[in-house]
């Protein structure tokens, strides 16, 4: 008989965990929470309009990256899925004037030298190097915790492009390359998208990931990814199991033997992979005496890794007439509101209208995104405790959102309807999410990166998939993870 593996999680990590297991023979039974599989990769309908929380854009769009072979292998891509690439990063517009971080460098370059000619060599500086950081990539053949010094250095290499990168800017945060500029739209520019403590090669990275066209937008967004991977998992012979929430993993001499779930039922097996947010795993499945060392201290040093969640309210657009809003992402500044515990004088937003199927002429759909810190996490948990005010001043905020769009583009008036509004709270009850975070930590300034190994220290058949074992963690990193847990699953 096959040996039993029961994945606990039905996110992209955990789905990939499952699909590369049953590919080394293993028999796969995944366990979900949910109704719905994906965990933060989803989306929903309100009143005929669709709101696609997680993909922004995709690493990894390229055939001839590495990372496509991994979303070929799961199912989330392949040559019928056609893939959406914008024509920019973001886009920033304030006092008449707007900038652009173009696909295309050089004509950013040129858009951004003709507003700022005072500022022209850090202008090329930064653009010389955005071209370097197209390199970056994401190991997809073994992780880094397991890389020997060989491999590691041979890892390097494929990536040398970012020494100049690194050199100029490896101790700079946001803030301190903003502060390089001295027109006030350039350093508006390059602050407005990250929050200002996080490191300036984090922008400089993603950016590149949009210029090299590894970046895009898979048609049918996050909703019909997940089914996608779903169908090549059951189609392997993987079980789902949803509506399933885990409530302790049972562990007799180093072994898991069961999982124990919250209806009472007991499920024996011979291994464990756990997809669950890490806070959950070690937080309730597992005793946090097993958590590993480099992890313990991403929790413990909240001064060197930091979260970020979102406020986030979606507005349906009414007719298919002209809204005055260009595709993708933007940011404005605008009168300035409160959200959580912060006092913003800008705003972000997304117009959504690039896939006729979700997004038809007359469903369009403009979301904001309001970054939040882990004090506005605390901000949102004790107000959730109080439901009745917590519902209000989400309201509150979205209408604030509205009046604002309304005021910086006129051609919205009297056409949006609010949707929905959500808080970092909303994926803490969700799907565990820590801190309400869509990503994993971001190192700061004068931090290390790390990578924790997907066995679980001190269990000889308990193993770890998750964006969490990654500094600045999201999807291509929790797919690879899922990949590299079945690896450790097969070698122990």
């Amino acid at each position: 008989m096959k040996q039993k593996v029961i994945v606990i999680g039905g996110g992209i990590a955990g789905l990939s965990a499952g699909i590369y297991a049953l590919q080394s023979g293993f028999a796969v039974d995944l366990y979900e929470k949910n109704a719905a599989l994906g965990g933060e990769c989803t989306g929903w309908d309100r009143q005929g309009y669709h709101i696609d929380n997680c993909i922004h854009w995709l690493t990894g769009c390229r055939r001839e990256d590495e990372l496509n072979q991994i979303w070929r292998e799961i199912g989330a891509l392949d040559d019928t899925v056609a893939v959406y690439r914008e024509p920019y990063f973001y886009r920033l517009v304030s006092d008449g004037n707007t900038l652009h971080f173009w696909s295309d460098i050089e004509r950013a370059r040129r858009e951004f030298l003709d507003l700022a000619p005072e500022d022209a060599d850090e202008i090329n500086r930064f653009f010389d190097c955005v071209k370097y950081a197209e390199c970056v990539r994401v190991p997809c053949e073994k992780s880094l915790a397991e890389m020997n010094l060989i491999e590691y250095l041979r890892f390097g290499m494929t990536m040398a492009g970012m020494g100049p990168v690194i050199k100029e800017y490896g101790e700079d945060s946001i803030d301190d390359l903003a502060g390089r500029f001295r027109n006030p739209y350039v350093r508006e520019m390059m602050r407005c998208y990250m929050n200002g403590s996080y490191k300036a090669v984090a922008l400089l990275s993603s950016y590149g990931f949009y210029s090299s066209k590894t970046a895009g937008i898979p048609m049918g967004g996050s909703v019909e990814m997940v089914r996608r991977i779903a169908e090549r998992f059951e189609a392997m012979g993987g079980k789902l199991h949803r509506n399933m929430a885990a409530e302790r993993i049972e562990i007799r001499n180093r072994l898991a033997q069961a999982v124990v779930f919250a209806d009472g039922s007991v499920v024996s097996c011979d291994a464990v992979i756990c997809a669950a947010d890490t806070a959950v795993t070690f937080g309730r499945l597992l005793d946090a005496g097993y958590m590993d060392r480099k992890l313990r201290k991403m929790y413990e040093t909240p001064g060197g890794y930091r979260t970020s969640s979102g406020f986030q309210a979606a507005f349906g657009i009414i007719g298919a007439a002209d809204c005055g809003v260009e595709s993708g992402s933007t940011v404005f500044l605008c009168d300035s509101f409160r959200v959580g515990r912060q006092e913003l004088d800008h705003m972000g937003m997304r117009l959504y209208d690039y896939d006729a199927k979700l997004f038809p002429p007359d469903r369009r759909v403009i979301q904001c995104n309001i970054l939040q810190d882990e004090d506005d996490y605390e901000y949102w948990r004790e107000l959730y405790e109080d439901r009745e005010r917590y519902n209000a001043e989400k309201h509150r905020i979205a209408e604030e959102m509205r009046s604002r769009l309304e005021e910086s583009f006129p051609l919205l008036k009297d056409r949006l309807i609010l949707l929905d509004a959500y808080s970092p709270m909303t994926f803490t009850k969700w799907c565990g999410a820590y801190k309400g975070a869509y990503m994993s930590f971001f190192e700061q300034k004068g931090y290390k990166s790390f990578t924790v190994k997907n066995r679980v220290r001190g269990l000889r058949n308990v193993f770890l998939a998750s964006q969490w074992l990654s500094v600045n963690g999201g999807l291509p990193l929790a797919a690879v993870s899922g990949k590299f847990a079945a690896q450790s699953l097969a070698n122990s």
